[in-house]
């Protein structure tokens, strides 16, 4: 059994796990603007709860995006600090992978197959979002993690009952879905980050934090953006032509 250490910083929560001989212990707070100032007090708590150093890790598990511009960094810059230190392996997941599990554990048990669709708010009127099928206790996903205006999604041809997580529903009424189930207010927890995360552990795929990136996706906000507003100058300025 793998001892890794998972962390999420993603959004406006901070969390952090810790899989020790098969039991996991963890640690949430919701605190926007605080992550610098507590995820390093929450994993010396799980690795003193759980009486090991940081060297006997085997991996380290965290989100890498999309989400929050500052968050990302903030929980990059410190996995970076602590795989250097005590040349430990990461294991990168995707903090909407990681809302989809976080989101359908703290409902109520889903046992129907289903869409789900987390959602988070990507500001400038975009939104971070991905598309998954929930069946018999698996995700597979649909759709990657992307960037679209709400009107761009995809409508979805499946029968299945779709299930929303994320405050990027704040959108729902520009969004050509209906979800059956919505839940605005859920956010990414590092339970969800070692779920995903120590599958691929135990098949060997992790990587040197040298070789891995955060996943901004930060290009297409800007390229999207100016491309609309290329596109309303352009229909303003023939507008005024007309007149």
């Amino acid at each position: 059994m793998h001892t890794v250490l998972a962390i999420d910083t993603t959004t406006a929560a901070c969390s952090a796990a810790l899989s020790l001989r098969g039991e996991v212990i963890s640690r949430f707070r919701l605190a926007s603007r605080e992550h610098t100032r507590l995820l390093l007090p929450m994993v010396n708590e799980l690795l003193e709860e759980g009486g090991i150093c940081l060297n006997q890790l085997d991996a380290l598990a965290f989100t890498h995006g999309p989400g929050s511009f500052t968050g990302i960094r903030i929980g990059f810059g410190v996995v970076q600090g602590l795989a250097f230190g005590a040349n430990i392996p990461v294991c990168p997941v995707s903090s909407l992978e990681t809302l989809a599990l976080t989101g359908l554990r703290k409902q109520e048990p889903v046992k129907e197959p289903c869409i789900v669709m987390p959602m988070f708010d990507a500001r400038m009127d975009e939104v971070y979002w991905a598309q998954f099928e929930w069946r018999d206790g698996q995700l597979t996903r649909l759709y990657e993690d992307s960037l679209s205006v709400p009107e761009d999604l995809p409508a979805t041809a499946s029968p299945l009952a779709v299930h929303g997580f994320g405050d990027g529903w704040n959108y729902a009424q520009r969004i050509a879905i209906s979800p059956t189930f919505l839940n605005r207010e859920a956010l990414p927890d590092a339970l969800d980050v070692l779920t995903l995360a120590m599958p691929q552990i135990a098949h060997g795929a992790t990587q040197a934090v040298t070789d891995v990136q955060p996943l901004y996706l930060r290009d297409k906000v800007t390229w999207k953006k100016r491309q609309r507003l290329r596109e309303q100058k352009s229909e303003n300025g023939r507008g005024e032509s007309c007149l």
